[in-house]
């Protein structure tokens, strides 16, 4: 029997930083990137809590290529949950970018970070908003929005990370104290909020953002970390 044989596509994943060579014979790859999620904020009041960090982006790009090539592949990690008493290492930081090759090539930008209101008695640290500023990519999706909290006693709860972008569309938003799905495949869930006198939890790979810390005592309580991208 003869005929043409069509070959089977091939993929590699990346959830670290490396190098990507084009195998003989392909001279078109499809490129998919998640950045990281950002890291919820810090509790610095009594009663207060940190804001939910946002989602990270999605991107895919199909890009002409060269056997032999190589190309570096970097994964950004997930921003880290505030937890000091500056004024910028109170609030969450972004997550990282990923991209392939070089920035200009195709980028994936991390989602924001939640914030503090900075040692403020009855006070909730503003969310993370997700966005595609800054993504380049045939298809881009921003992730989704942490949610602020709500430093009531008993009740109160914590911001919520929001959900990381995946293959069909933007991550959902966090909602009071539930966190935001990830979208389709490996969009990452955001963390959901806490109650009185806890740390934020992570956010779910990939791309998830972390919820902020809940504190309703003298001592203050740190947020949670974004998950990595991919």
């Amino acid at each position: 029997h003869s005929g043409n044989i069509q070959a089977q596509p091939q993929s590699q994943t990346f959830t670290s930083g490396g190098s990507f060579t084009v195998p003989a014979g392909v001279t078109q790859v499809t490129v998919e990137c998640w950045g990281g999620g950002g890291g919820g904020g810090r509790a610095r009041g009594n009663p207060a809590t940190g804001g939910g960090g946002a989602g990270g982006s999605y991107v895919r790009s199909t890009l002409n290529v060269s056997p032999g090539s190589n190309y570096t592949v970097t994964v950004g990690s997930g921003g880290n949950g505030g937890n000091g008493t500056g004024t910028t290492t109170q609030h969450g930081s972004a997550g990282g970018d990923s991209w392939f090759g070089s920035v200009s090539t195709i980028i994936a930008k991390g989602g924001a970070g939640g914030r503090s209101d900075g040692n403020v008695n009855n006070s909730n640290g503003s969310p993370g908003l997700g966005s595609t500023t800054g993504c380049i990519g045939d298809i881009i999706y921003a992730g989704g929005n942490g949610s602020q909290g709500n430093y009531a006693a008993g009740s109160g709860y914590s911001g919520a990370g929001g959900g990381g972008a995946g293959t069909t569309g933007p991550g959902s938003n966090a909602t009071n104290g539930s966190g935001g799905s990830g979208t389709s495949l490996h969009g990452g869930n955001g963390a959901n909020g806490v109650g009185n006198n806890f740390a934020g939890l992570a956010g779910s790979t990939y791309g998830g953002g972390g919820s902020g810390g809940k504190s309703n005592s003298p001592s203050d309580r740190k947020g949670g970390n974004g998950a990595n991208g991919l």
